[in-house]
C-alpha cells in the first residue's frame, strides 16, 4: 500500500473529481452533511470561514493499496484500513469533517480522503512534512494489519533486480574487455563487436551533438545500464575521442560514430590490465593499477 497526502486550496473542482458516482462510491464521512460534490463542499466551507488566512484549508489524502490487496478487500476493511491511517496520521476521524470515497474506475480500489484542516474551534490541523508520514504511516498500517507494504514490495523487487543485474553486469563487463581486444579503430567497429555478443551499446547525445554518456542493453534479458552502472570504470568517454573537422573558422562536430577514434594508449592499457599475461615485462605502473580497474 502506498499513500500520498497534501494540503490543497479544496474547492468545487476537487470535490467533484473525488465525490463521483462514476468513479466509485462514498466509504465513510464525519461532520459533513449533503449528498452532492458541491453540497459537501460547501458545508466544509462553512467551517473554513472561520480562518480566511489559511489557503491550502483542506488536506487531500489518497491510500492506494496493491491491486492484489484491493481486489480481497471488503467495505469493512477498507474502512478500518482509512480510520487507523487517519488516526496514525494524527488526523482525528471522529473529531474532524472529511469524506472518504473509493474510486474504482482503474485496475484496483484506492482511497480519496478529503479532511477539512480548519478545525471547529477555527485553529489549524498541523500540516508539516505531511507527506513524508503519510508514506511512513501507510507502511506501519500495512504491516499491523496484515496488508502488502510499498516499502516491502520496493525492497523485494530491488533485491530480485541486484541478483539479475550482478549476472548480466559481468556479461556486459566481459563482452566489453573482449570487443576491445579485436582494436575497434573506432566506436562505430566498438558498437557492432558488442552487438555480435547480443548487447546494444547506445550513446547518447547531448544538445551539441556530442556524446555525454552510454547506455548497455543487455537483449537476451532485456536489462537496459547505464555505463557507471555496470562499472564505474567504464569510461568510454576516455576511450573514444571525438575527431573534430574544422571547416572554415569554424568546427563542425559530426555526429557519424566513425569519428569518434580510440584513444590507442588507453585501449592497450586496457588490454594489458585484463590480459591473462602475468609476465615480469609488465610495467608496475600497470600491475598496481590491476588493484583498481576489477573485471
Amino acid at each position: 500500500m502506498i499513500s500520498k497526502a497534501k494540503s490543497c486550496p479544496g474547492g468545487s473542482a476537487l470535490f467533484n473529481y473525488v465525490v463521483n458516482d462514476k468513479k466509485g462510491y462514498e466509504l465513510a464521512r464525519n461532520g459533513l452533511s449533503g449528498t452532492t460534490a458541491q453540497e459537501l463542499f460547501l458545508d466544509m466551507a462553512i467551517m473554513q470561514q472561520q480562518n480566511h488566512r489559511c489557503v491550502n484549508n483542506t488536506i487531500s489524502i489518497v491510500l492506494s493499496p496493491t491491486i492484489t490487496d484491493s481486489r480481497i478487500m471488503t467495505d469493512s476493511q477498507l474502512t478500518k484500513l482509512t480510520e487507523d491511517f487517519l488516526k496514525n496520521l494524527e488526523l482525528d476521524p471522529d473529531k474532524n469533517q472529511f469524506i472518504a470515497f473509493v474510486h474504482t474506475e482503474k485496475d484496483h480500489k484506492h482511497v480519496h480522503i478529503l479532511m477539512n484542516r480548519v478545525k471547529p474551534d477555527g485553529k489549524l490541523i498541523q500540516d508539516n512534512f505531511i507527506s513524508k508520514k503519510a508514506q511512513r504511516v501507510a507502511h506501519e498500517v500495512a504491516l499491523k494489519q496484515g496488508w502488502t507494504s510499498a516499502k516491502i514490495l520496493k525492497e523485494s523487487k530491488e533485491a530480485v533486480n541486484k541478483n539479475q543485474f550482478k549476472e548480466v553486469k559481468k556479461i556486459i563487463k566481459d563482452a566489453h574487455y573482449k570487443s576491445l581486444e579485436s582494436n575497434p579503430k573506432n566506436l562505430k567497429e566498438y558498437i557492432s563487436l558488442m552487438a555480435r555478443e547480443k548487447i546494444i551499446v547506445t550513446p547518447t547525445l547531448n544538445k551539441q551533438g556530442t556524446i555525454q554518456g552510454y547506455r548497455f542493453l543487455h537483449e537476451p534479458t532485456g536489462v537496459d545500464l547505464k555505463a557507471s552502472e555496470v562499472d564505474r570504470n567504464l569510461k568510454l568517454n576516455e576511450l573514444f575521442t571525438e575527431q573534430i573537422m574544422k571547416t572554415g573558422e569554424s568546427n563542425q562536430i559530426i555526429k557519424d560514430f566513425s569519428n569518434y577514434k580510440v584513444s590507442n594508449n588507453i585501449l592497450s592499457g586496457i588490454v594489458q590490465l585484463y590480459s591473462p599475461n602475468t609476465s615480469e615485462d609488465i610495467p608496475e605502473e600497470i600491475k598496481k593499477k590491476r588493484k583498481i580497474f576489477k573485471r
